[in-house]
């Protein structure tokens, strides 16, 4: 059997995630957290800045 868990994120990285979530105008985090973020899912990159997606909220609820 395979157990699929997402990729544990640095410290920093979830830091970066927390940001984005509650930031109202243009977060600050460091273009490599943005690009991992991206690429995992957590966050998507729309017209009005980064957003989190709903994988990213619930990575945030299980709290690292």
């Amino acid at each position: 059997m395979t157990v699929h868990t997402p990729p544990l994120l640095t410290p920093e990285e979830f830091a970066s995630l927390i940001e984005i979530a509650v930031s109202e105008s243009a977060p600050s985090v460091p273009p490599a957290h943005l690009n991992r973020l991206v690429t995992l899912g957590y966050v998507a990159v729309t017209d009005e800045g980064p957003v989190v997606t709903g994988d990213g909220l619930l990575r945030i609820t299980e709290s690292e």
